[in-house]
């Protein structure tokens, strides 16, 4: 028996490092093809492989590996297809290479000179022809220039060099170009769940065996919230199964507790009303009214107020207008309704310094009075009223 897990375990050692070394060991993806079909502008090219696994798609206009497998076309195009499963991968560039297409054109000669050195009559002939890449055949002078064959060049795609077959390449010689072009190791990041390449060997794994493992998706797992059975994504919830869950889960029955005149269900099911139409009507507040000095009748909006009508409270609050003389010949009402007088006009007669007269009647003085009415034997630098027994008030103030 020991023997037989012994040559088990190393059966499925060996399964294991085969599987590793074919997703790390470089591969090429076949079946890949980019069409460029001719039609009005804009014209779009189309990456597509034959098969079921999941691809990304590098273009070498700049755009972020894993854009789209469409493009609008663009001289000297280049796209990179990855399989997300396997790492396997192609580079397909332009080829400059008739493909003996055909279809309506117009008989409009416009000769142009395609990427391939040859002239085409006009340049939809030259698309139909699977030629994008072209230049004007007729000089400045209106003469028929003949077209010139391109010499190789070279790009440095991914790592490998390409003669996109355009003359354009950035290289003039395959050497300069392989001494520049140096491979990039792969590499992965993990990606919503998948792993990816990114093609600059700045991936986080160094194997894509490594990327998987790590960048499982979290199995599903549940909390009991108030909302129910929630999975919170992390792998980390309380239940392993909802089933479980729901069974511990007792569902938390709605109440409502008043707060700031605004019914709220806190959600632990022990709020102080069971029906949000009782809470409403309870909690709503009673409007009432206080007398603020100066300002009129207040909602305070506790309900408290010591008026329950706007009506009461103005018949009690609204302040009768009465006046005080200053003492310096100005009347003033003091907003209390507690002034002296109760007319600007008799406060005006009484308060006005006129002057000093000395009165030579045969009246009798009854009392003395200050600015409140309050008797006094008369001092010095107030204002003093002195009262007479035939209805005559005099206004009095020695200066000292």
């Amino acid at each position: 028996m020991k023997n037989f897990y012994t040559l088990l375990f190393s059966l499925l050692l060996a399964f294991s490092t085969s599987n590793v070394l074919a997703q790390t060991v470089p591969c090429s993806l076949t079946n890949g093809v980019v069409t460029v079909p001719y039609s009005a502008p804009p014209i779009m090219m189309n990456a597509t492989v034959n098969g079921v696994s999941q691809y990304t798609y590098g273009w070498n206009d700049g755009t972020p590996v894993g854009s789209s497998n469409q493009k609008p076309f663009y001289s000297g195009w280049c796209v990179t297809i990855t399989d997300l499963s396997t790492g396997c991968d192609t580079t397909i560039c332009e080829s400059c290479i008739p493909n003996g297409g055909g279809g309506p054109c117009t008989f409009i000669y416009d000769p142009v000179c395609g990427c391939d050195g040859m002239q085409y009559g006009n340049p939809c002939i030259a698309m139909q022809q699977g030629i994008f890449t072209y230049t004007s055949a007729i000089g400045p002078n209106g003469q028929i220039l003949p077209c010139a064959v391109p010499l190789p060049s070279w790009d440095c795609i991914n790592g490998a060099c390409i003669d996109p077959g355009t003359g354009l390449g950035a290289y003039t010689s395959l050497a300069a170009c392989n001494v520049a072009c140096v491979a990039v190791t792969p590499s992965w990041d993990c990606i919503n769940g998948a792993c990816v390449d990114p093609g600059t060997g700045m991936g986080q794994y160094a194997t894509q065996a490594n990327c998987q493992t790590m960048c499982m998706l979290p199995s599903p797992t549940w909390d009991c919230t108030t909302a129910g059975c929630i999975d919170p994504g992390t792998g980390l919830g309380q239940f392993a199964t909802q089933a479980n869950c729901q069974s511990m889960c007792i569902n938390i029955a709605p109440s409502w507790d008043c707060v700031n005149g605004t019914c709220i269900d806190p959600g632990t099911g022990l709020g102080a009303y069971n029906s949000l139409g009782v809470c409403n009507s309870a909690c709503a507040i009673t409007p009432s009214w206080d007398c603020i000095t100066g300002q009129g009748c207040i909602d305070p909006g506790t309900g408290q107020g010591s008026y329950n009508s706007l009506v009461a409270c103005n018949s009690v609050c609204a302040t009768t207008p009465s006046w005080d003389c200053d003492g310096m010949g100005t009347c003033t009402d003091p907003g209390t309704g507690a002034g002296m007088y109760a007319s600007q006009a008799a406060c005006d007669n009484a308060c006005i310094v006129s002057g000093v007269e000395e009165q030579t009647t045969n009246k009798t003085l009854l009392k003395i009075t200050d600015l409140l009415g309050r008797e006094t034997k008369g001092s010095k630098n107030d204002v003093l009223f002195y009262i007479y027994d035939d209805g005559t008030v005099e206004k009095r103030i020695v200066i000292e």
